[in-house]
């Protein structure tokens, strides 16, 4: 049996980077919008994630876009990235802890579950993460092979980055395949879409507050974290 696993708020916490983003985008959204407030902020901030942005950026210019209008979001986006998202990329290439670690129990149940079945990573992320998971987290022994969008040049939910990892296992029935990750629309749903099954891991993410859109969405079994994998498989 394959299961392969996505990374961010499934094997590593991303908290401390989105924690770091909403206090510097609100600074920056606070000097146009003087009556913001961080409730207020926060309450588009859930609303911008219930819209189902993409990866880091689409987030970005969605909670932006909510809280500024359609004709002003631009250029706090761009004023954003110029003061706070370069400052975060600079922090996680300096010190990768800082921004994201590993769950508690993500080494344990890796390890156990790669002495059973062969493990994979199907994941938006940048390439460097791949030397992350090797040398800082000593994560990558455990996986036969990662697929990381920016490498591949498919993203979830692209069917493609699936397709990629199932002729990658020669695996020619998707329902050998499970899918790991704490996103219905695109973990589980794309997944489940080519007869894979899914496990959402929610972790009290960001995304985790997103719920299910359709029946191919509803994932096959749904956990807290990465603890129950080791009975389930």
């Amino acid at each position: 049996m394959w299961l392969f696993f996505d990374i961010g708020e499934t094997l590593l916490s991303e908290k401390s980077f989105h924690s770091a983003r909403n206090d510097g985008l609100f600074q920056v959204l606070k000097e146009r919008r003087k009556d913001l407030s961080r409730t207020m902020y926060d309450a588009a901030h859930r609303r911008a994630i219930l819209s189902r942005p993409g990866g880091e950026a689409s987030r970005v210019r969605a909670i932006a876009k909510e809280v500024l209008g359609p004709s002003e979001y631009y250029q706090a986006v761009q004023e954003y990235h110029e003061k706070v998202g370069n400052s975060l990329v600079e922090a996680f290439e300096k010190d990768p802890n800082k921004m994201f670690r590993p769950y508690p129990e993500a080494s344990r149940v890796l390890s156990e579950l790669s002495l059973r079945h062969n493990l994979g990573v199907i994941a938006n992320q940048h390439r460097k993460v791949r030397q992350h998971l090797e040398k800082t987290w000593d994560l990558a022994k455990y996986f036969k092979f990662m697929i990381l969008s920016e490498e591949v040049g498919f993203k979830k939910p692209d069917r493609e980055i699936f397709l990629l990892a199932l002729d990658k296992a020669r695996i020619d029935d998707p329902s050998e395949a499970w899918m790991i990750g704490d996103r219905v629309d695109t973990d589980v749903g794309p997944s489940r879409s080519l007869g894979m099954k899914a496990v959402r891991v929610l972790h009290d993410s960001e995304t985790s507050i997103i719920p299910s859109a359709s029946e191919v969405e509803i994932p096959d079994f749904q956990f807290k974290d990465l603890n129950p994998l080791t009975s389930l498989f």
